[in-house]
């Protein structure tokens, strides 16, 4: 019997005199699934729309595109732990104001696809800030922002060509030319 315990004795000790593996490993796991975002520079330098431009064009009877235009602005001085939901809402509020109608100065194509290239810059950030990819979601959010400063840019440009008239060169009718009535290089 003492031989034994002898034995499971020295089992024992064998197995507790093991080195401990210290826990560095998990703490460098810890920190690379921790977003981390920088300041974008396209953030710090929105565009934005004057009072009098958004009076002007209806703009603050589009409620779903303040809704827009908030969220976009409330995410640039977001907390990168809620990025996940920030970027999830914003997704949801674009394709809102896709799917609702637009103001009649700006129902035309340019500004629907502005909004959509919007929304592809979200899903992209949106997979980079899932997937913990650091690097690629500040470009991302970077471009995101860019693009929203595109739209505006667009919106205003579009506003100022609508004040435009036709007739301002004194023409009052474009004249066209009907090929088949009268050929461009007859001598009729």
């Amino acid at each position: 019997m003492l031989r034994y315990f002898s034995i499971v004795l020295m089992i024992i000790c064998l197995f507790s005199c093991e080195e401990k593996k210290s826990d560095t490993s998990s703490i460098v796991d810890k920190t690379k699934d921790k977003l981390t975002i920088s300041a974008p520079d396209h953030a710090t330098q929105l565009t934005q729309l004057t009072p009098k431009f958004i009076e002007e064009n209806n703009i603050d009877q589009w409620t779903q595109f303040k809704k827009f235009k908030d969220a976009i602005e409330d995410m640039t001085q977001l907390n990168p732990e809620g990025i996940m939901t920030f970027i999830s809402e914003l997704y949801k509020i674009t394709s809102t104001l896709l799917k609702s109608p637009f103001p009649e100065k700006f129902d035309k194509l340019p500004i629907h696809s502005r909004i959509k290239v919007v929304q592809t810059q979200i899903i992209k950030s949106h997979f980079y800030a899932a997937n913990k990819q650091n690097e690629k979601l500040n470009q991302s959010l970077d471009e995101l922002y860019l693009e929203y400063n595109i739209l505006l840019k667009r919106m205003i440009s579009m506003a100022e060509e609508n004040k435009i008239k036709l007739d301002s060169m004194g023409v009052s009718q474009p004249s066209f030319q009907d090929s088949k009535m009268k050929p461009a290089f007859s001598r009729k």
